[in-house]
């Protein structure tokens, strides 16, 4: 009955949305069919979920789902299950942002490499090959400044080969920084700021989750508090905002974000683990 009544509540929250609720958007951003309804349903009976959910990444029909402290889960979309979960290798982190940086397999893994924030500590992006039933962290990356002094993530344009790292003030002024994405070449990599080839200011971010890079655009999530959930579209190098998504009327924290076909799919906390969730959206145009 439980989980009857929080599908009904789910639906109806829908329901609003295609009823116009989305007041912040100039364009039809009304939610589909959520991808993952109950992240639960999805398990098998007795897995264990660690901590909260956090990065998330899209290639073919999986969706990697990052956990905080490095709980890896893989999601078949297309069975409606998850065909793999174990804790990423040497990562105990934040995991706050997870990206592919191309769209290539990496040797004999079932997937390119996978770029991992580990926001907080030594920030640095845990490059690694992953697979089923296992990983394996490849490369360090570092930015050696301080710059952003508490957390700072990455994301990389898999379609143009940039890295970025994405920090600043909660509340004030952040900073996506483009890089040159490093070659496999090395287990380890410091970039500085001599490095750096970009600067776009963020000013309509107040709390930073994950992040996307893609045709000129950054897509951010951002919130931890009703009433200030929203996903920003923002122009690289300019700053500029050109599409604010008010994520407010589904009720609950934003984290991860993909894009793929042609959509915009996000995923978000509960505050039970099980109810975590991943909505698609159109992509703005």
């Amino acid at each position: 009955m439980v989980r009857v009544a929080y599908a009904a509540k789910r639906r109806l929250l829908l329901l609003t949305l295609w009823m116009g609720a989305l007041g912040a958007l100039p364009f039809s951003m009304m939610a589909q069919r959520p991808v993952v309804e109950r992240l639960g349903d999805w398990l098998p009976e007795g897995t264990a979920l660690h901590s909260t959910m956090q990065g998330m990444a899209l290639y073919g029909r999986y969706a990697i789902a990052l956990r905080d402290s490095g709980q890896c889960l893989i999601l078949d979309l297309r069975k409606q299950r998850c065909v793999g979960n174990y804790f990423l290798d040497q990562n105990t982190t934040h995991c706050n942002n997870a990206c592919f940086a191309s769209t290539k397999r990496y040797g004999d893994s079932p997937f390119p490499l996978l770029y991992v924030s580990s926001c907080y500590g030594d920030k640095a992006c845990l490059v690694t090959k992953i697979g089923f039933d296992t990983s394996e962290v490849v490369q360090r990356i570092f930015f050696d400044s301080d710059r952003f002094r508490i957390a700072q993530d990455w994301c990389a344009d898999a379609d143009s080969g940039y890295l970025y790292a994405f920090g600043g003030k909660r509340g004030g002024t952040m900073y996506l920084l483009k890089f040159k994405l490093p070659e496999v070449d090395c287990c380890e990599v410091h970039l500085t700021e001599a490095d750096i080839l970009q600067t776009t200011p963020i000013n309509c971010v107040d709390v930073a989750q994950g992040s996307k890079i893609k045709g000129g655009h950054a897509y951010l999530p951002d919130g931890n508090k009703p009433g200030g959930y929203f996903l920003h579209v923002v122009e690289l190098g300019t700053g500029r905002e050109v599409e604010k998504i008010d994520l407010n009327p589904l009720g609950m924290e934003p984290e991860g974000v993909d894009i793929k076909r042609g959509r915009l799919y996000v995923s978000f906390h509960t505050e039970k683990g099980e109810d975590n969730c991943i909505y698609k959206f159109p992509l703005p145009r």
